[in-house]
């Protein structure tokens, strides 16, 4: 078979194939989906953890030693993560365009990976607030992760995708008596010539939605005036370096913070220069779910999360997110949970707790009303988060170069300093500057210089410390200064929107001014301190190299004495004793560099009291330095370069503190729709843009899988505004449908895309006399094209039952059930059954139990995961065995090369 032999060129076939694979039958055989590959664990995993990335080949399962890794569909392992302590991985999801991947821990921490080099973006991310900590409240677990996208110009969007012009086309070639005469161009073309470069390409949403997409040939960049706001003057500077990894120490611990997200170019630029910081019009926003019902969304990658819960009004007792849902198109994110609370019953002393199924909206109201301003907020205050960062990473550089360039140093002097005190001999500075001026050497000194110290101890003394200087102005010369100089700009430029918005009508961002005058002074601060220690260490290299180079002539000098003492005594060694004499008065006894890189826990006692960081200004830095150069008494905690950035640190906390609030105060999470009692064990949730009649509706579907009942699946179509808010007037209307298998037992359902619901049901002696698990394929969506029956492509497939109830149930009113129970399609009978059936698991020992399903264009993909839980195999939505066999059929007659570039097509497809 020709084509499949292509198809093993790119993906890892199954061992177990099917009797098609090995010779062909008469009879027909039931509907397979194309096998991609299959992959065997050496342990089994978590099934609620399986996930698969959506725009690459990469599946990620969690073992249930709590390790997670990344495979790729050929098998190989791509990356992973260690288990963090005694945690638990209690969520994996994947960024929506698949460059990075979140892992929720047990200790309400969050960690966010690189999807391209496996490297830490984001550790240890907590939404704990200083209320919590210091009430003594244990951190709640995340039970829920999302990571979607919302579009801040919808109408270019729309627009670039075609969406209504090709909705318009298609009724009109389908039927033209349907359109209205007012759509017609002189009653006979339904379409202008404004219309025709509308759909001039096949450009989608997923193709908004890739992980590069090419922002050039999607075209929705801003209009001019707005194109001059977005305008980034850094995009012209040169890009921060790699910080370099600290000099091998085993005894010293890793720094607290240090998460290596800046050791390598790539990383550095995936988070500063990254390519959705360049899309002007999307917003990424990863949404936290805990389990006591608090929701924290963050907006592009940032480190700190706006933190929102449920109406104290309905009393709740416990909650239980399951899947959380979004679209481009609309700014209020779906959220199903279940939901305990206490409910009065007929007698009013009479109190009982319910658990009901609510579809809870999360509105990001300042997603639309910031408009294009909200990128360069959100986007500026992560890059200023990412900044000091990165700060605070060259500090503990600096510090770790510099203490390894006096350790060895101190070391040897340690050891001479002991001897001459007990022999009563003064000082190590006091010997070494008596030999530099006289050229009189006694026996101790010489002693050291000739046998301890000697030649190979020089080398490594010169090593050490010429390195460590070395690092020293390469850190501060090319990371933290131009690290301070984009914080300041960064500021600027957020100091410019607030300004512009205060002098405004609007308000919109509304923070006080004094606010980035106190991150601007400390920057100054931090800045001057930079540069102070910059030129210390400098002139410190320089009196440090003729110090080397006089030590190492007389060591040499010390050694030879007696045979050739005369020649080496007249020979010049080019020494400048001007500066020998200032390092062995100074630096050798006491570094001008020392008072500013001391840790700031040794400081600690003499920083201010926390709220009052902005006291140290810039004069009083500028004092405290002319004192210490000056041998005056300073003060230290204003020429310490820790402290300083924990005072940067400090007034951008309160910044972001604002920002936080300006944010929480357009989030809202008021209300819910309750679909119906009971508790699930299983669901799943779906926002769609139908496009009916130029509306901005969206309509949001639920896949519930009731537990009380093993054999149906209820859907529930709930079709509301854009902005899902408090307002009962958002919901526009309630449906519900369901679907009874008879004796059957649904596994687990996923929503593939649009129109596509995919569902795992286990049949008792329906088809066939003996059990059998089935993938079906169900069309869900009743304004979408009907998709043709997988098993026979004659018929199509008729739309669902939906049943409409006459008015939504609001939380915390009970759902009335009369309303809910609507007719069911019943599908236990085998020939209703057959047209739905898109895969039969053969018995081969494979029993499926969980299924991830991936519907991105070109990426149609279906993961299934067996009872063992250690085999996975990855199924193509797009392509079918009988139709690889129908395509050998009829192409006997055409050349191998075309044949097979048409599979491959048709395969990606």
């Amino acid at each position: 078979m020709k084509f499949c032999t292509r198809v093993s060129q790119h993906f890892v076939p199954s061992t177990h194939q099917s009797p098609k694979y090995s010779h062909r039958m008469e009879s027909p055989r039931p509907p397979n989906l194309l096998l991609h590959a299959e992959k065997t664990l050496l342990h089994p995993v978590k099934p609620h953890l399986l996930t698969y990335c959506p725009t690459m080949d990469l599946v990620a399962t969690v073992s249930e030693e709590e390790e997670v890794d990344v495979w790729r569909i050929s098998g190989q392992r791509a990356f992973g993560v260690k288990r963090k302590g005694m945690s638990e991985v209690e969520r994996v999801c994947w960024k929506f365009n698949g460059q990075a991947i979140a892992v929720a821990w047990s200790d309400g921490t969050v960690d966010v990976i690189s999807a391209e080099t496996g490297k830490f973006l984001l550790k240890d991310s907590t939404t704990v607030h200083g209320s919590q900590e210091k009430a003594g409240k244990s951190q709640a677990k995340v039970a829920c992760l999302g990571w979607g996208v919302n579009f801040i110009d919808v109408d270019a969007v729309k627009a670039r995708t075609g969406i209504s012009t090709k909705a318009l086309k298609q009724r009109s070639d389908e039927d033209p008596l349907s359109i209205e005469p007012s759509t017609k161009w002189n009653g006979k073309e339904p379409l202008t010539t404004e219309d025709w470069d509308s759909f001039r390409d096949d450009t989608t949403l997923d193709d908004f939605l890739q992980r590069q997409p090419d922002l050039n040939s999607l075209d929705v960049s801003p209009d001019l005036p707005d194109q001059l706001a977005m305008m980034d003057v850094e995009s012209l500077l040169p890009k921060l370096p790699v910080i370099p990894v600290p000099p091998a120490n085993p005894f010293a611990r890793p720094a607290a913070g240090d998460t290596g997200a800046f050791s390598s170019q790539a990383q550095i630029d995936s988070i500063f220069h990254s390519h959705h910081l360049k899309d002007h019009n999307a917003v990424d926003v990863l949404v936290r779910c805990m389990d006591d019902g608090t929701i924290s969304p963050t907006i592009y990658d940032s480190l700190s999360a706006v933190s929102v819960g449920l109406p104290a009004a309905w009393q709740v007792e416990k909650t239980r997110p399951l899947v959380h849902a979004s679209h481009p198109y609309s700014c209020s994110h779906g959220l199903l949970m279940e939901i305990t609370s206490q409910h009065a019953t007929g007698s009013r002393s009479s109190i009982k707790s319910e658990t009901r199924l609510v579809l809870v909206p999360l509105s990001l109201r300042f997603i639309s009303s910031a408009g294009i301003y909200l990128h360069l907020i959100a986007s500026k205050t992560t890059q200023l988060q990412n900044l000091l960062q990165y700060v605070a990473q060259c500090l503990q550089r600096m510090r770790a170069f510099w203490t390894h360039a006096q350790d060895l140093p101190a070391r040897f002097m340690r050891n001479i300093s002991e001897t001459l005190e007990e022999k009563r001999e003064g000082t190590l500075e006091q010997a070494l500057y008596h030999l530099a001026v006289t050229g009189s050497c006694p026996a101790t000194l010489k002693e050291w210089l000739v046998e301890e110290l000697a030649e190979s101890g020089h080398k490594r003394w010169d090593h050490a410390a010429i390195t460590g200087l070395t690092k020293l102005l390469d850190l501060i010369h090319t990371s933290l200064l131009p690290a301070l100089d984009r914080c300041s700009i960064v500021t600027s430029t957020l100091r410019g929107l607030a300004r512009y918005h205060d002098e405004s009508s609007s308000r919109l961002f509304s923070i006080p001014l004094p606010v980035f005058g106190a991150i601007l002074e400390s920057i100054r601060c931090v800045r001057f301190l930079a540069h102070t220690v910059l030129i210390a260490t400098g002139d410190e290299k320089r009196q440090f190299a003729t110090f080397s180079r006089w030590l190492r002539w007389e060591i040499d000098v010390r050694g030879a004495e007696g045979s050739r003492e005369e020649s080496e005594g007249d020979r010049d060694p080019g020494i400048d004793y001007s500066l020998l004499l200032e390092y062995l008065q100074g630096p050798l006894r006491q570094s001008d560099v020392a008072p500013y890189l001391r840790p700031g826990t040794e400081l600690a006692a003499l920083a201010p009291p926390p709220g009052t960081e902005a006291e140290i200004g810039y004069d009083d830095t500028r004092k405290a330095v002319q004192a210490a150069k000056e041998g005056k008494v300073y003060k230290e905690d204003a020429i310490s370069l820790d402290l300083g950035n924990e005072r940067l640190k400090g007034v951008c906390g309160r910044l972001f503190e604002k920002i936080g609030k300006w944010q929480a105060e357009s989030t809202g999470l008021g209300t819910g729709v309750v679909l119906e009692d009971g508790e699930t064990r299983g669901a799943d949730l779906r926002m769609v843009f139908e496009d009916i009649g130029g509306s901005t509706d969206i309509t949001t579907y639920a896949a519930v899988l009731p537990k009380t009942s093993m054999n149906e699946i209820r859907l529930h179509r709930i079709t509301h505004a854009d902005v899902f808010d408090e307002s009962p007037n958002s919901v526009r209307s309630c449906d519900t449908a369901t679907l009874q298998f008879g004796p059957g037992t649904v596994l687990d359902v996923k929503f593939a895309d649009d129109a596509e619901l995919v569902a795992l049901v286990h049949v008792n002696e329906l088809i066939k006399p003996a059990e059998s698990s089935y993938l079906l394929s169900i069309p869900y969506n009743p304004n979408r094209p009907l998709i043709t029956s997988p098993s026979t492509s004659a018929q199509p497939l008729p739309p669902l039952p939906y049943h409409p109830l006459s008015y939504p149930t609001f939380f915390p009113a009970a759902p009335n059930r009369s309303q809910t129970q609507g007719p069911a399609l019943d599908l236990s009978n085998p020939a209703r059954l057959k047209p739905y059936i898109k895969h039969v698991f053969a018995n081969d020992g494979f029993e499926p139990e969980e299924i991830v399903v991936n519907g991105r264009k070109d990426r149609r993909v279906v993961a299934v995961l067996e009872k063992g839980r250690r085999r996975v195999r990855v199924l193509d939505l797009g392509f079918r065995e009988d139709e690889n066999k129908k395509r050998e059929g009829e192409g006997e007659g055409v050349e191998a090369e075309e044949s097979e570039s048409a599979s491959d097509i048709e395969m990606m497809g």
